[in-house]
């Protein structure tokens, strides 16, 4: 039995079928609620329900929906599946970019050690608009994988992806021995609410791995906008060839008021940090209070992240990420 979920004030309406949660069904009627990890371990899909009843599926993040909140009438979207007919109290919210599915034509593959960077050629018919830090899903055999959009803007008519490659990863397994340049690769988005927030806070922007495709994405939107506030990027990998792009953060370092940690979680070597991001923050920041974090990488680093940032006593809602989950 379906069951009517509307988005108030705007009254914007869809359906949940039994056994589904509300934040699949949004994306799926093409409505953009916010949200970034879908599987609870994040707090970005957080809303109140005003009206109705849900069921919480397990396992769920207990410190992004603590008791309290339960009590308090929040849910996480991502979490929720409604056992009768819901309302969500979302004041502010607007679908200002609709999900789109769009054919594109893969422009290049350029391999940098275990990342792939592929630049996806959009149609030049249809209009595709996003805000710099969401993501889309390649469509491929019957199967979606997500990956975040690496470029601020729209380059040359085409968007950016940094694609790890994991052994007998579905999809990372097809762009190293089956795609190639002019083949057509289906797309649905723009998703995700993982954006840079126009507060007047100092800027920390933490990532692991290809978490840093959002965070470029997000740099480049500031170089554009002239945005000079002071940004620390934190970088963290295993081996030295996870910092697959060196080159443009010696631009960022000439375009932007940036200070710019790698730090290697593996054997030491000059002019790297040896340890975790999470380290790093640690022994150099005492107070986040004056700051906004931007997180992206694997949902251990987000949540430890998270701690970390509350014990230096950065106001939760400053807090953003978006959690990368290794898909098979």
């Amino acid at each position: 039995m379906a069951h009517k979920v509307v988005i108030s004030p705007i009254n914007m309406e869809f359906s949940v079928e039994e056994d589904n949660n509300i934040l699949n069904a949004a994306l799926a009627a093409n409505i953009n609620l916010p949200h970034s990890c879908k599987n609870g371990e994040c707090s970005s899909c957080l809303c109140k329900i005003s009206n109705g009843d849900v069921e919480l599926m397990q396992p769920y993040s207990k410190t992004s929906l603590t008791a309290e909140m339960i009590a308090n009438g929040y849910t996480l979207a991502c979490r929720a599946m409604p056992k009768t007919d819901v309302t969500l109290d979302m004041p502010g919210f607007s679908n200002n970019f609709p999900i789109k599915m769009l054919p594109t034509k893969i422009e290049s593959i350029h391999k940098i050690g275990t990342v792939a960077i592929i630049k996806l050629k959009l149609p030049s018919n249809q209009e595709f608009q996003y805000v710099p830090g969401q993501y889309i899903d390649i469509m491929y055999e019957g199967k979606a994988r997500s990956y975040s959009i690496a470029n601020g803007k729209i380059k040359d008519g085409c968007i950016e992806l940094h694609i790890r490659y994991h052994a007998e990863g579905f999809f990372s397994e097809i762009v190293w021995h089956k795609l190639a340049a002019n083949q057509i690769i289906r797309i649905k988005g723009p998703m995700g609410s993982f954006k840079l927030h126009n507060c007047l806070g100092k800027v920390l922007l933490v990532c692991t791995g290809t978490g840093f495709a959002p965070i470029k994405a997000i740099v480049e939107k500031m170089i554009e906008d002239n945005d000079h506030r002071h940004i620390t990027l934190v970088w963290g990998g295993a081996s030295v060839e996870d910092f697959y792009l060196p080159e443009i953060l010696l631009t960022w370092q000439s375009k932007l008021n940036i200070t710019i940690q790698l730090c290697l979680d593996s054997t030491p070597l000059p002019n790297y940090y040896n340890g975790f991001v999470t380290d790093f923050i640690k022994e150099n920041f005492i107070n986040l209070s004056a700051h906004e974090v931007y997180a992206c990488g694997n949902p251990a680093m987000i949540e430890a992240l998270s701690k970390l940032a509350s014990m230096l006593e950065l106001d939760k809602q400053y807090f953003y990420s978006d959690s990368f989950t290794l898909s098979s």
